[in-house]
């Protein structure tokens, strides 16, 4: 990478984390763009060489955001062998589920604003090598398993919609119960998720 691309990358990067640090202090709503870039000492041109307007540097955040909850379940995985392919995507939870709580910042965010397009993107385009290889690592765990499935990406967009929308008040007001007992429901329902989706040839 030439420095001119390392300097438009940081002005980015730049752009995006005063972006993030407005959008969860102050919300989408009450956050101009004129906000953004006097936090991030840019003129106002600057945004739009990277933007269009906030609800698309809101989306590129997203990408962002949800793509480095998959890369560190990646990183924390890869190398490790399971039981079972319900193990495995069980665990898998877990490891973002952890994230989550540890960031309640990150878990409010998300909780708003994941839509299943920018989903897909993260998933499937990449927000970076690492978000796409667990998409790769995903896909290689279904085929190694011998099992086939009406849809494999709707299988994992249905879970984590599931922790998306079931750890919200867990984790940050421990209603209706605490995050321990929400781990367990989850890892019954879990392989519900995966049975009700497999297609099952009939001998």
């Amino acid at each position: 990478m030439g420095r001119l691309d390392e300097k438009k990358k940081k002005k980015r990067e730049d752009l995006l984390n005063a972006t993030y640090e407005l959008f969860t202090s102050k919300g989408v709503f009450d956050t101009s763009i004129s906000d953004i870039v006097k936090k991030a000492n840019m003129a106002k041109g600057t945004f739009y060489l990277y933007f269009k307007d906030k609800y698309d540097i809101r989306n590129a955040l997203i990408t962002k955001k949800a793509g480095e909850l998959f890369s560190v379940a990646y990183e924390k995985m890869y190398r490790k062998k399971f039981s079972s392919l319900e193990a495995t995507v069980i665990c898998a939870a877990d490891v973002i589920i952890d994230q989550l709580n540890e960031d309640k910042t990150l878990l409010e965010f998300i909780a708003k604003n994941l839509q299943w397009g920018l989903f897909h993107k993260v998933l499937l385009e990449g927000e970076n090598d690492v978000s796409k290889s667990f998409f790769d690592w995903y896909s290689e765990l279904i085929a190694t398993s011998g099992r086939k499935f009406k849809n494999h990406e709707l299988v994992i967009y249905m879970i984590v919609e599931l922790i998306n929308s079931t750890c919200y008040n867990v984790i940050l007001h421990e209603e209706p119960v605490g995050l321990p007992e929400l781990k367990e429901e989850l890892h019954q329902l879990i392989p519900v998720i995966l049975r009700t989706q497999e297609i099952v040839e009939k001998s």
